[in-house]
């Protein structure tokens, strides 16, 4: 039986909080210390993966982002010598890779075009961008699987895109699959997205321990 909760049986207790501070030769970091640090991504560019050593992250927003889109700031080591990174939440990642490029060629040689944007399966929220001008390269940005990628598309996709002087399809793919294998697809070439990698990244640096440092 739960018992009810009184001023008789209630207690205040004090539960110690331990304080991780980031400090340099036995002297708490200040906030001009922590700007001159060199800004460097612990994201792998291919993969997503952490790659190198995690010591925490620090509230403070040196580029004045503090109102910008859910990100971290975080301290990693690399060799022997110190780095921060930014790292935005998944959904605003504009992660750069070459594949979330090659996903879009790709759609854009099954037909999709700026009046069909939004009606094409796969990813979601599907923008390129490229220059009113023929023959000028561009670039995608979308979401997949919660991730936001970003990646360049060359200027004879743009063009179809836009529908100017528009390849044949077969010359289209070729050019896909001399890059993303004889077999690619769009399905598969989306698959190659690191996507579950640059989440479980994400949980990862969340879980990392605050460092504080002086004002």
């Amino acid at each position: 039986m739960t018992k009810q909760l009184t001023t008789q049986n209630a207690t205040i207790t004090t539960a110690s909080v331990e304080v991780k501070t980031l400090t340099i030769s036995g002297k708490q970091v200040t906030l001009a210390v922590f700007r001159q640090l060199r800004e460097e991504n612990v994201l792998h560019p291919l993969n997503a993966t952490v790659d190198g050593d995690l010591w925490g992250t620090v509230n403070y927003h040196p580029d004045r982002c503090a109102d910008a889109p859910e990100h971290l700031h975080v301290v990693w080591q690399k060799g022997s010598e110190l780095r921060r990174a930014h790292i935005p939440a998944p959904s605003h990642a504009a992660f750069r890779h070459l594949y979330a490029g090659l996903h879009v060629e790709a759609l854009i040689a099954d037909g999709l075009g700026p009046g069909d944007i939004r009606t094409k399966a796969g990813p979601q929220c599907i923008q390129v961008v490229g220059n009113n001008r023929p023959g000028t390269t561009g670039f995608a940005r979308f979401t997949h699987r919660g991730v936001h990628f970003h990646g360049p598309v060359r200027s004879e996709f743009i063009d179809a895109y836009y529908r100017r002087e528009k390849l044949p399809t077969d010359e289209l793919w070729g050019r896909i699959r001399h890059v993303a294998g004889p077999e690619a697809t769009a399905e598969t070439i989306a698959d190659k997205l690191p996507a579950f990698a640059y989440t479980e990244a994400w949980r990862q640096l969340r879980a990392l321990p605050q460092l504080f440092i002086a004002v």
